[in-house]
């Protein structure tokens, strides 16, 4: 997570405040869409996915900027042609 410049502190406000972008229903699994401030470059979208399996808790997959060619945009899945 340091290396890509967001903290777990990140990851919780994504949790909080972001977006449902994707539901994978039958995996009970999401994909949350938010951002977090990086001095360096300024705001940066973020990916946290999502496990909700467990109804006690929901436990974090994982965490990543989203970048080509696996997304197009921060919301567009797919490699540019």
């Amino acid at each position: 997570m340091i290396k890509e410049g967001f903290s777990e502190n990140d990851i919780l406000g994504v949790i909080q405040s972001g977006r449902l972008l994707e539901n994978y229903d039958e995996e009970q699994r999401c994909l949350i869409l938010g951002s977090f401030a990086s001095g360096e470059s300024g705001v940066i979208a973020l990916h946290v996915l999502c496990d909700y399996s467990n109804n006690d808790i929901t436990d974090i997959v994982t965490a990543y900027i989203p970048q080509k060619p696996w997304w197009r945009t921060e919301t567009k899945r797919g490699r540019v042609q």
